[in-house]
């Protein structure tokens, strides 16, 4: 699901972050896919606000697309971009009844019901779903995403000057779910932990489809410097937040029963995975390399490699 699309067979995932850029171009079909070209980059320091390209509207996108333009020799490979997980809003709605087309139709009388702005300010798309009831029911319901117009008329319209052929624009919690998710799901119910630099997500997947999702203000720039989880209050804050999210979802889905909760994530730790094994209730707690996952070489250190390599699988 994008706000926005293109087809074509060799893909990339962009994401532009706070001071950082990562691109991934991809190959093949999924389950057996390779990488055609890999880049890493920073962004300069001085021409994002705050060091948030996505900030005032996106207004500054321009200098960070040319800066990224520079070093992709091959631009007419179409590009699927992450939208911050700050910037994209997700809603699981139910509309009995009604086809995906006669939901599209009817979200326009009531965007407003689930979104901080006017449908004219906005721009939505919707995909289809089945969503867990209790005695192991399921009904159909709808996964709607929102982000302002605005935003995304300036991220093609920065895009496209810097010579980008832009496929998509993706929400982040969208790409990151899709590279900690099998080509064959394995569990119908598990929990997906994409913990990040600055941000972190919590996801909820019913065969292999999200059916909630909460952003979470907290990562973990340098999680190597933390020797002491007990004494990390971030630590502690997050995984207390992770525990409270999770309980919350549960409350709300009946029919979810997860069994299993996979990690992932630049900003995880080898000191927070014990602290959440004592917090979390679920019988299996995994750390989760999407590369591995999807049969994917990459060689490589950087870091912020999940959400545009869950991008560039967008098919």
């Amino acid at each position: 699901m994008a706000l926005f699309s293109r087809k074509k067979k060799i893909k990339a995932g962009l994401i532009l972050d706070s001071g950082l850029w990562r691109y991934i171009a991809l190959e093949g079909a999924p389950g057996h896919c390779r990488v055609v070209s890999h880049i890493s980059g920073s962004l300069s320091s001085g021409q994002i606000s705050d060091d948030d390209p996505f900030a005032k509207g996106g207004a500054l996108l321009g200098s960070a697309f040319r800066e990224v333009a520079e070093q992709i020799d091959d631009k007419s490979i179409p590009i699927c971009l992450s939208l911050p997980t700050n910037e994209a809003l997700l809603r699981i709605v139910n509309m009995p009844g009604m086809t995906l087309p006669e939901a599209k139709m009817a979200m326009k009388y009531e965007f407003e019901n689930y979104f901080p702005f006017s449908v004219d300010d906005g721009i939505y798309d919707m995909a289809e779903l089945d969503y867990p009831m209790p005695n192991g029911a399921e009904e159909k319901r709808f996964l709607v995403a929102a982000a302002r117009l605005s935003l995304i008329d300036n991220i093609m319209k920065f895009a496209s000057d810097a010579g980008f052929l832009l496929d998509a624009i993706e929400p982040a919690q969208i790409a990151a779910e899709r590279a900690m998710t099998p080509v064959i799901p394995i569990d119908d119910a598990c929990v997906y932990l994409y913990v990040g630099a600055f941000r972190s997500i919590l996801i909820l997947s019913w065969k292999g489809k999200g059916v909630f999702y909460r952003n979470m203000s907290i990562g973990f720039d340098n999680p190597s410097v933390v020797v002491e989880a007990e004494a990390d209050d971030q630590l502690v804050a997050f995984v207390k937040e992770v525990r409270s999210s999770l309980q919350f979802a549960l409350s709300q889905i009946r029919g979810f029963d997860p069994k299993s909760i996979y990690i992932s994530g630049p900003g995880v730790s080898e000191s927070l995975v014990p602290l959440l094994k004592e917090a979390l209730t679920v019988e299996n707690l995994s750390l989760v390399d999407p590369f591995d996952l999807h049969g994917i070489e990459l060689d490589t250190e950087d870091k912020y490699w999940n959400i545009p390599l869950g991008l560039a699988l967008r098919r």
